[in-house]
């Protein structure tokens, strides 16, 4: 099945120097905040040279189905930039997330490789950020 990683709706576009992005409650989907929730911003952005950023917000606005119409797994959030992508998964919990925050990754990632064009970027990134654990070291090797 179809799915377009592109739709207006779910974007946000920014230049601003810092910013948050939060994990939407519930049935919400992720946001960037610029100042007011700081105390929510699960990852912090910077952005020194004001380059223009669009935020997709990926879990709770973008369908990703499979052929029998169930939702498949999905990450929170991508970031596009220049020739940059970047996808980000936000976590909240103190056990067992990377193992599921990376599964979350890479069936975003497969699906968005199945349905767009990934050499249009030659910076391609994934990010799991854990507002519990802010200070952590892990490398997946393959």
């Amino acid at each position: 099945m179809s799915v377009n990683f592109f739709q207006a709706d779910c974007e946000t576009i920014t230049s601003a120097v810092k910013f948050g992005i939060c994990d939407g409650e519930n049935t919400y989907p992720a946001f960037l905040n610029f100042d007011a929730l700081v105390e929510k911003w699960i990852a912090e952005v910077e952005n020194e040279e004001e380059i223009e950023v669009i935020f997709t917000a990926i879990d709770n606005c973008i369908d990703i189905l499979d052929e029998n119409g169930e939702t498949q797994s999905r990450c929170d959030a991508m970031m596009r930039y220049a020739e940059n992508l970047i996808f980000i998964e936000l976590k909240e919990v103190r056990t067992d997330w990377i193992k599921g925050g990376i599964g979350q990754l890479k069936e975003t990632i497969l699906y968005f490789k199945a349905n767009q064009r990934v050499d249009a970027y030659s910076k391609k990134r994934a990010f799991l950020a854990n507002r519990k654990h802010p200070r952590f070291k892990f490398r997946n090797v393959k």
